[in-house]
């Protein structure tokens, strides 16, 4: 037991912070010239949400749920050749996806309401970041523009991204059940992973 105990969270790092960045170039690099299409269907999800119709509001849950989708298969699929953890990940971002599917097919899908509450507004920030300027931070901080980590592409925009979404979107509980916390756990979890995982990587 105490052997355990004398155990970092750096002790279990299988990569350097070289290589991590490495992987979301191999993973861009993969995708391309596909980030334009990327950024359309990014584009048109937005819309599709903002917009007044029901139909239109389960095409861009859909959207979302394919974003989760991608990532799991695309970049925890690279990801585990340097990270033998990746495979639960994946199992992570391929449920909320289904759940992202399911909120389409027998739910309100992804209908976003007009900022009014402070959680609307919060939801519009961490959106934004996700989808815009968290590339951009990157860029800011020295990444190089093939490692840029983009919405549907990389897991933390997409995360993030998703959680302001779901903030700002009309999501009706189910008799007991919450479905935006429901919705909110597995992103909120990715995040709370990478954290740490950035943390390791910055103090070892």
């Amino acid at each position: 037991m105490e052997t355990w105990l004398s155990y970092r969270l750096t002790d279990l790092l299988m990569f350097s912070p070289a290589i991590y960045v490495r992987l979301f170039e191999r993973v861009n690099d993969a995708l391309w010239p596909g980030h334009v299409l990327l950024a359309a269907l990014s584009v048109a999800m937005l819309v599709l949400a903002g917009s007044r119709t029901h139909v239109a509001h389960r095409l861009a849950a859909a959207l979302l749920a394919i974003a989760w989708g991608w990532v799991a298969w695309r970049f925890f699929g690279l990801y585990a050749q340097i990270n033998l953890a990746a495979p639960w990940f994946a199992v992570l971002f391929a449920g909320q996806a289904v759940m992202l599917l399911a909120l389409a097919a027998f739910g309100p899908g992804l209908a976003l309401a007009r900022p009014q509450r402070p959680r609307h507004w919060l939801g519009l920030g961490l959106a934004l970041w996700g989808l815009a300027l968290h590339p951009i931070a990157w860029l800011a901080g020295g990444r190089p523009l093939a490692g840029t980590e983009l919405f549907a592409v990389a897991p933390d925009p997409t995360a993030i991204a998703t959680i302001g979404l779901l903030l700002m979107a009309r999501v009706p509980r189910r008799g007991c059940l919450p479905l935006r916390g429901i919705l909110l756990a597995l992103p909120v979890a990715w995040l709370s992973i990478s954290a740490l995982t950035w943390w390791a990587l910055l103090t070892a």
